[in-house]
């Protein structure tokens, strides 16, 4: 029997804190590689399903250039680059609703209209057919003849509807010979038409003209009018403007969407709208500035016929007059203040219907009016000094020559202006119009698939690093025996050997194809070698027990604790060992599977008294190794194994054999280990690699100690190979240094 024992200290023990090296985490990297690949290729598959189904979008463009030109009438010039327009005040007026709306009137924008296409797909196959052929398919997939397959197409010419029922989707359903009928989200017919004829409805508020219809019967098409306040503040949203370079007066518009066709056809409407608006306000402009010119030409006529006459007439009066060089002099500087002065006036006039007072030309031309006006009074007072008739004459000859130079000035203006306003070609050039585009932009399926591959690659990782930070359980053999301090008897690897006999038991639950031992079905197995070794090391063991008799226990189910017990068995019988094989589980028996048999008299049948020894064991196939099965389940198993019967049976079966080992249930569900333990000399527990976590295990090795029960050991079962790391391998316990048996 085991020795009562001092209660083992189960506190987890601090281990130095190890660095996480690079070898590590390409072990992690290495042992998730099938994780990683599945990840990998689905976020792939992801990324080319969209390549595929992805609608393409195409962009097209049209370069602009806004030439400089300075207004000179009146002498203006100087001024000019005081009001001219710069790029941003352009690119607003190129997105302004009176162009964009223009453009959206023109090539009616707001009326969409297209074929419904199956979800998801739909469009795709329609793009794949319609690359291949224009005519229409001979029948709709599946049976689907409501959704558009490839080849269909719509124009509508006008579509007019209440202005509750903007924006609202409505259903255009092909017919027969060009027929349709307009239908409501609710199936609700509105109207019936024909193609190339105008169809009305609800005394004529609801009206459509379709020209083209190419479809089969019951095809539907979306018809949407939307508001073109809407439409318009969308297209502004997607055009992007900008000027190429600084102050360069180059403006690049650009558009993107998929229809091509569309796209160059909205920024030409666009470029020549802006042209013709640019075009137009020139001409404005000239017409303005004539009509300006000539409601001061008769009035300027008219002061010169005065000024003339008033000279005749002091002609007549005083006869010829004389001047010297010196008053011809001040005459003609005289004369030419007064010129400056006059046009200074009609400049400020044409400015002030652009500018305030505040504005810089306009506090300019104050200033050069007060120095001309400071200059004449300098001129007049010398005028002044001169003798009465003099002064008169310089004053009226004066005149007449002032006003005269003026008056040919604004008749050469008017000349001007009314070539300009014929011939007007405005600031704006078209050097680059917009054309189809014949590949589009989006997606970039190779930026895609690189991305989408790296993304499955990098979450994989992600994944692997952190499935093996949210699994717990204990892998490692030297982190048991560190942290609980019991030995590792040994470290049995998976077997896919075992699983497919495993597969093999499920199907065949009679036990048609006999025991399906993994030692009797494969002897060369890593896991059956790993069995021999612990069949070793269990010898060296059993030198100091007390009697011949083991258990085999687990912290929970479906760790292979009946799969220890039974090959185990099996190898010792080979080593010449007459052993008994004893299924104490009685409440969920798996034993017997292995064996082929049924669970029928056994153990619970033995300790009931109910049957005798012999009846009790069975013969396996090997005639060293004999088996006692569970038997009936009792109502009260635990009960059972505490009654004196169970200790005469087992001290009577460890007589008759070299050693007996005993298929326990779990520890921590039940106690019926523990009893069974006191009777034992040796205790073992399986522990499942990657099952258990280091507190489990604690409180399974608990459960013994309380009883002053010491396990002698525990196996390591179910361990995969995996990648090791840093100098030594922590995880590659299992060589494959086979030979052949025979």
């Amino acid at each position: 029997m085991n020795k009562t024992i001092p209660e083992l200290d189960l506190q987890t023990r601090q281990t130095p804190e190890e660095e996480i090296e690079l070898g590590l985490m390409l072990a992690i990297i290495l042992n998730s590689k099938a994780l990683i690949t599945a990840i990998t290729l689905v976020t792939l598959a992801v990324a080319l399903a969209y390549c595929l189904l992805a609608t393409p979008i195409y962009q097209s463009d049209t370069l602009i250039q806004i030439e400089t030109k300075s207004n000179d009438i009146f002498g203006l010039e100087e001024f000019s680059g005081l009001g001219q327009t710069s790029g941003i005040a352009e690119i607003e007026i190129i997105t302004s609703r009176s162009v964009l709306g223009a453009a959206v009137e023109d090539l009616n924008l707001s009326l969409v209209a297209g074929p419904e296409y199956f979800p998801l797909i739909g469009r795709a196959y329609a793009r794949r057919l319609t690359g291949t052929q224009t005519a229409l398919p001979q029948e709709a997939p599946l049976g689907l003849d409501s959704y558009a397959w490839g080849g269909e197409e719509i124009r509508v010419q006008r579509l007019a509807l209440p202005k509750s029922w903007e924006g609202r989707s409505l259903y255009l359903v092909a017919g027969e010979d060009e027929s349709f009928t307009l239908n409501s989200t609710d199936g609700t017919m509105i109207l019936k038409g024909q193609v190339g004829t105008t169809a009305r409805a609800n005394d004529g508020q609801v009206e459509i003209f379709v020209t083209v219809l190419k479809a089969h019967p019951a095809t539907r098409f979306h018809v949407t009018l939307l508001p073109t306040l809407r439409f318009i503040n969308d297209l502004r949203q997607d055009l992007n403007v900008k000027e190429q370079g600084k102050n360069t007066g180059i403006i690049r518009i650009s558009l993107e969407g998929p229809n091509p066709t569309q796209l160059a056809m909205v920024l030409n409407s666009i470029a020549n709208i802006y042209l013709r608006q640019d075009i137009e306000k020139g001409s404005t402009e000239a017409q303005k500035t004539l009509e300006f010119l000539n409601r001061q030409l008769p009035l300027l006529k008219a002061d010169l016929e005065v000024a003339e006459s008033r000279l005749n007439a002091y002609k007549s009066a005083k006869g010829s007059i004389d001047l010297t060089l010196d008053t011809q002099r001040i005459l003609q500087m005289s004369s030419d203040l007064e010129k400056q002065l006059s046009e200074l006036k009609l400049q400020r006039v044409t400015l002030a219907e652009k500018y305030t007072a505040r504005h810089p030309a306009m506090i300019t031309l104050s200033q050069q009016q007060e120095q001309l006006a400071s200059q004449l009074v300098s001129i007049n007072n010398q005028i002044k000094t001169m003798p009465d008739e003099i002064q008169e004459a310089v004053r009226l000859q004066r005149d007449v020559k002032v006003t005269n130079e003026l008056y040919l000035l604004l008749l050469n203006k008017a000349q001007e202006m009314k070539v300009v306003r014929a011939g007007t070609v405005g600031s704006v050039r078209i050097i680059d119009p917009a054309v189809v585009p014949s590949w589009p932009v989006k997606p970039n399926k190779l930026r895609i698939l690189v991305l989408g591959f790296l993304l499955g690659l990098l979450g994989g990782i992600g994944a692997a690093f952190l499935r093996k930070a949210l699994n717990t359980g204990v892998e490692d053999p030297d982190q048991i025996e560190t942290e609980i301090g019991l030995p590792v008897y040994a470290t049995v690897p998976h077997s896919k050997k075992e699983e497919e006999l495993g597969l093999l038991q499920r199907k065949d639950k009679k036990g048609a194809s006999g025991p399906s031992l993994l030692v009797l079905a494969d002897k060369k197995d890593l896991a059956v070698e790993s069995l021999r070794s612990l069949r070793t090391s269990l010898q060296f063991a059993m030198l100091d027990a007390e009697n011949n008799i083991v258990s085999v226990s687990g912290p929970s189910p479906g760790i292979g604790k009946s799969f220890i017990s039974a090959n185990l068995a099996a190898i010792l019988a080979e080593g010449g060992k007459r052993v008994l094989l004893i299924d104490a589980d009685m409440r969920k028996s798996y034993l017997h599977q292995y064996f082929a048999l049924n669970r029928g008299d056994g153990l619970s049948g033995l300790i009931s008294n109910d049957i005798s020894i012999p009846e009790a064991i069975h013969q396996t196939s090997h005639p060293q190794l004999d088996l006692v099965l569970s038997g009936i389940i009792p109502p009260n198993p635990s009960e059972l194994l505490m009654h004196e019967r169970f200790r005469q049976v087992l001290q009577e079966l460890a007589s008759q054999y070299d050693l007996v080992i005993i298929d326990t249930p779990p520890v921590l569900a039940v106690t019926d280990p523990v009893i069974i333990a006191q009777l034992c000399s040796l205790n073992f527990l399986v522990i499942k690699a990657g099952t258990h976590p280091i507190r489990e295990i604690q409180q399974a090795v608990k459960r013994y100690t309380q009883n002053h029960i010491r396990p002698n050991g525990i196996i390591l079962n179910a361990i995969k190979p995996q990648a090791s790391y840093g100098n030594t391998s922590k995880y590659d316990y299992c060589y494959n240094y086979q030979y052949s048996y025979k």
